[in-house]
């Protein structure tokens, strides 16, 4: 079988390296399947490996651009578990900016045959980094306060979400006011502006309450003062650096108030992640999203062909991309599903 593709055969700027590309798959063998891809969010990360600035994560080229997917099994070499027309997430960095993707069947997971699979897509990197985010780094009881910056950011907006499946509570950052009506709306328990005096402002929106973990996704002066609203003993966890700044605490946080500021990478914490407990967290997050209940808010969608329309509308930054762009590789399957719902 034969496929198109976003293919980039050298490193570099990503307009520049990225072309659409004709790839044959050949036959899936035994414990193979090939998948027709319905969905494929593009990611700063996409750009990133396009680059050469995450060698360590990303394959080196020629590659196949994507790293989260949803699809339709079309072929399969065996009976793996799954069937013909069975709805599955391809695994991580999979190059998914394709109409098809031939894969090892153990990699994949099974989702939901209902439900959007926009929203869907977006699942295997958006929606496990936020459960592990919000499960796997602090053990939070039902009731605690979680602080989070770029809480309009998909991840920030499925915090705000899961939270509210596990129980938890959030005070949620942003850097523009107007941000402020959408996330309560969505389910945010408090929204408050970045900016001097955050500690005393979160302090007096949760009624002093002792928050034991923050998320910063800005880096910066921004973890600074985060550290600053956590209690004694904290955990500040970095999984961004939106302001392209190295972070920066102030030394006496650490020697006064025992914080820990750590990084957040979903691999590190997946690694002694059960079997069961992984196909438990996938499960949850596909039925979520297909309920409604797990949402990201699209900016827009795009055919294969305007790959580069998408990457160049992914290198906005606030109003001017405002939400997930997602890759449609066959844009007639997620017109049939919407139909169907």
């Amino acid at each position: 079988m034969k496929t198109l593709a976003v293919v980039y055969k050298r490193h570099g700027a990503p307009l520049e390296v990225a072309e659409l590309d004709t790839i044959d798959l050949g036959e899936p063998q035994a414990d193979e399947a090939i998948v027709q891809i319905e969905a494929s969010p593009i990611h700063m990360a996409d750009l990133f490996y396009m680059e050469g600035r995450l060698p360590s994560l990303a394959p080196p080229p020629p590659a196949i651009a994507g790293i989260e997917a949803c699809g339709r099994i079309v072929q399969i070499g065996a009976d793996g578990g799954f069937e013909i027309g069975d709805r599955v997430f391809l695994p991580r960095r999979g190059g998914t900016f394709s109409q098809y993707v031939k894969v090892k069947t153990a990699k994949l997971t099974k989702a939901v045959n209902h439900g959007d699979p926009v929203q869907l897509s977006l699942m295997p990197i958006n929606g496990a980094t936020s459960y592990v985010m919000m499960t796997r780094v602090v053990d939070l009881k039902p009731g605690e306060w979680v602080l989070q910056n770029a809480a309009n950011s998909s991840c920030g907006r499925f915090n705000i979400r899961i939270a509210k499946q596990l129980g938890l509570k959030t005070v949620n950052v942003v850097r523009r006011e107007e941000l402020i009506p959408d996330l309560l709306a969505l389910g945010a328990d408090k929204v408050l502006p970045d900016g001097d005096g955050l500690r005393e402002r979160v302090s007096e929106a949760t009624g002093g309450a002792k928050i034991r973990y923050g998320i910063d996704a800005v880096a910066g002066t921004a973890t600074n003062r985060m550290a600053e609203s956590l209690d004694v003993g904290g955990v500040l966890a970095v999984y961004g650096m939106m302001s392209g700044q190295p972070c920066s605490v102030a030394g006496d946080l650490f020697l006064t108030r025992d914080l820990t500021l750590r990084g957040f990478c979903t691999p590190f914490f997946e690694v002694d992640m059960p079997p069961s407990e992984r196909l438990q967290m996938m499960s949850s997050l596909a039925n979520w999203a297909a309920d409604g209940q797990l949402t990201a808010k699209i900016a827009a969608t795009y055919p294969l062909s305007d790959f580069a329309d998408a990457m160049r509308h992914e290198m906005e930054s606030g109003s001017a991309r405002d939400g997930k762009i997602v890759i449609l590789p066959n844009p007639e399957l997620v017109a049939s599903a919407e139909s169907a719902q």
